[in-house]
């Protein structure tokens, strides 16, 4: 598959940003106990890491059932973009009902994952790697900046 060594790097860098919860797990934030919504950001950091993990080696998996990169990619893209719509709606839900702020971070988390559902539903037309590798890493950014907020707030 061509792009394969970017997406088994993106694939790479998923995991390891998934190890950072643990960090996220020994924090304390002022006050002693995580708010409702940081406690969602805490799990969003291991789940959306996971997700880039398998969704980056989608394409190489698809690559070897249709043996042609443009259909391998759509095929990926169609099930990432389907797949991420779902966890978008559905973590947005748990966000509103844990009743957290409306804060600059939080309108950064609402805007990235709809972004790379966008692109993955983009890719559909496109087909190209350049789009799936850049959607891969906003919703990548997920995990990034629930991982930042949460040392950000248990340093008070």
């Amino acid at each position: 598959m061509p792009g394969e060594a970017l997406l088994l790097g993106i694939a790479a860098i998923s995991a390891v940003v998934a190890g950072f919860a643990a960090i996220t797990a020994s924090l304390v934030p002022p006050g002693g106990a995580w708010h409702p919504a940081m406690q969602i950001r805490q799990r969003a950091i291991v789940s959306t890491s996971f997700n880039v993990m398998f969704e980056s080696l989608a394409p190489s998996i698809a690559f070897a059932w249709l043996a042609d990169a443009r259909s391998a990619l759509v095929v990926a893209s169609a099930a990432t973009a389907m797949y991420a719509t779902g966890i978008v709606v559905w973590r947005g839900r748990q966000l509103l009902r844990a009743g957290g702020n409306l804060t600059r971070t939080t309108a950064v988390l609402f805007a990235l994952g709809p972004t790379a559902t966008l692109l993955f539903w983009a890719n559909l037309f496109a087909g190209s790697l350049a789009i799936y590798g850049l959607a891969l890493c906003i919703q990548l950014s997920v995990a990034a900046v629930s991982f930042y907020s949460l040392v950000s707030a248990a340093q008070g």
